[in-house]
């Protein structure tokens, strides 16, 4: 699958992963998104930013990774994210 993460640069992902950010007892404090690259399986992790609503910010990488899996390609460069 690839994935456009900014301008000129697309890379090859084997997998993505949408996940909460717990911070323990059960508070979430936002969404992160994990991809796993190809080849080596290296990790890049990015979190929502605090601007959006956390109801919406996991709608947003669940309609991503849905787009990215059905198509094996999706643009991530516009998602109002921070990279961890």
């Amino acid at each position: 699958m690839r994935v456009l993460f900014s301008e000129g640069l697309l890379r090859e992902v084997c997998s993505a992963e949408v996940k909460p950010m717990d911070v323990g007892n059960g508070n979430i404090i936002g969404t992160e998104i994990d991809f796993i690259l190809l080849p080596n399986g290296d990790k890049i992790q990015y979190v929502y930013k605090d601007s959006v609503p956390i109801e919406v910010a996991g709608m947003m990488a669940m309609e991503f990774v849905k787009q990215l899996y059905t198509y094996g390609m999706a643009d991530f460069s516009d998602q109002p994210v921070e990279q961890l």
